[in-house]
């Protein structure tokens, strides 16, 4: 039987309103008071209901999370379900739902932001990337709604976000990994191979490729897709080699890397160099030659929704965290 915040009165000798206000940890009750209704709760195992508990705190203790087209095809990739983890484990120590909703296309994302945000049934939002002129971050710093972006925004002014050092990790990742592998070499010409161009995280790591490779004096060439799928990482590398016969590559996502590795197996080429972002199982034939750089997702997601959370509940400090990437 389910156990009522009357019963949890009864049992503490106290009034209903007292429950009430103890569960919304209202200042106005002494600690004596609220340590008694404590123990009663623990002791029948009250679970609070969520909508009844936002009524009394004027929060939904719900959290919206914006999943982009890519998220779709998740399971191919361990990018978003070790992200999506992490801001599940978060949420829950800190005693938050969390509502998923996964869109097609730019458009979608905003629709489903701007409804989730009119709906009421939300505190915050969390939106899993980040465009040049990104309609969805206008939208709620226009009303001032909370939100964090996991990526870094093309204008930070008032806004929070969570992301790695892009362009550091690819610039450290052409000098420190692959140019060691270049020197030993006769070609050296190097290649990086990118999703989506109006991604600022797409951008940041071509900055961060054409500094290496300028101050490295390489040879440069960049290729760029329509989005991260599997078949992009294929069709380009088919492009790339009709051209030539390169060897040395910075692969931006883990799904375009396994188009791109297909296709090398198909063509039986295991001579080349690469360096490719977050952790993705390799097949044997391909772990000497691949290096992959954690971009540690899961700990994104637990610091986007652990600072989202403390401007909800004005405990927040600083409006952005950048998690580290060993190489």
């Amino acid at each position: 039987m389910k156990i009522t915040i009357k019963e949890i009165a009864i049992d503490a000798g106290v009034s209903i309103s007292t429950v009430s206000r103890v569960i919304s940890d209202s200042s106005k009750i002494s600690e004596s008071t609220k340590e008694k209704v404590r123990e009663s709760i623990k002791k029948l195992n009250y679970k609070p209901n969520i909508m009844a508990r936002g009524l009394v705190k004027k929060k939904s203790g719900v959290l919206g999370v914006i999943m982009p087209e890519e998220a779709i095809k998740l399971f191919s990739s361990p990018f978003f379900i070790e992200i999506m983890q992490g801001i599940s484990l978060k949420a829950k120590e800190r005693d938050y739902y969390i509502m998923y909703d996964f869109c097609k296309n730019e458009k979608e994302e905003y629709e489903s932001t701007k409804k989730l945000v009119e709906s009421g049934f939300v505190d915050g939002i969390c939106l899993m990337s980040t465009r040049k002129e990104d309609k969805s971050i206008e939208f709620l710093k226009e009303l001032k709604f909370p939100f964090v972006i996991i990526g870094e925004p093309e204008n930070k002014d008032g806004v929070l976000w969570v992301d790695n050092d892009n362009l550091k990790a690819t610039y450290e990742a052409v000098k420190k990994i692959l140019f060691p592998s270049i020197k030993r070499l006769e070609k050296s010409k190097i290649f990086f191979v990118g999703g989506d161009k109006k991604l600022t995280m797409t951008n940041n790591r071509i900055d961060g490729f054409q500094s290496a490779s300028n101050e490295l004096g390489l040879e440069s060439e960049i290729f760029l897709g329509n989005d991260f799928s599997r078949e992009e990482g294929y069709r380009l590398a088919k492009k790339i080699f009709k051209l030539e016969n390169p060897k040395n590559f910075i692969i931006s996502e883990d799904n375009l890397l396994k188009g791109f590795l297909e296709y090398l197996e198909e063509k039986k080429n295991y001579d080349v160099n690469i360096v490719s972002f977050n952790k993705t199982n390799l097949k044997e034939s391909w772990r000497e030659k691949v290096y992959l750089v954690d971009i540690k997702p899961e700990k994104l997601g637990i610091e986007a929704v652990d600072i989202l959370i403390d401007h909800i509940e004005d405990k927040s400090e600083n409006s952005s965290r950048v998690v580290n990437i060993e190489l």
